[in-house]
């Protein structure tokens, strides 16, 4: 049979791990926010796209190329000639890609 004292000490563990693990999910829900609001926008006319490219040409007529991966938050299917806007990092990879009405 179990002792109480070692179901007592079970259950802490247990819950200590949970608590530790709300807080490593809830850091990096902190981090990714974090990312997203320091993010450089481009907002442009998608011309062309390259396997995990996609060809942005801003306002000024400079083209931009942004990395799209399985990390990307892409909202809606995106096609040449759509006007999208995307928030990306420093390296030009894309946080995020939406179409713009």
């Amino acid at each position: 049979m179990v002792s109480i004292p070692k179901v007592v000490g079970l259950l802490s563990c247990g819950a200590l791990l949970c608590l530790g693990l709300f807080q490593a999910a809830h850091a990096a829900d902190q981090e990714g926010a974090s990312r997203l609001e320091q993010a450089k926008v481009i907002k442009g006319d998608l011309v062309n796209i390259d396997y995990g490219d996609y060809i942005v040409k801003d306002k000024d007529g400079k083209e931009v190329r942004v990395h799209v991966d399985s990390k990307t938050l892409a909202m809606g299917q995106l096609k040449k000639g759509d006007r999208v806007e995307a928030k990306v990092d420093d390296k030009d990879h894309a946080l995020s890609i939406r179409s713009l009405p």
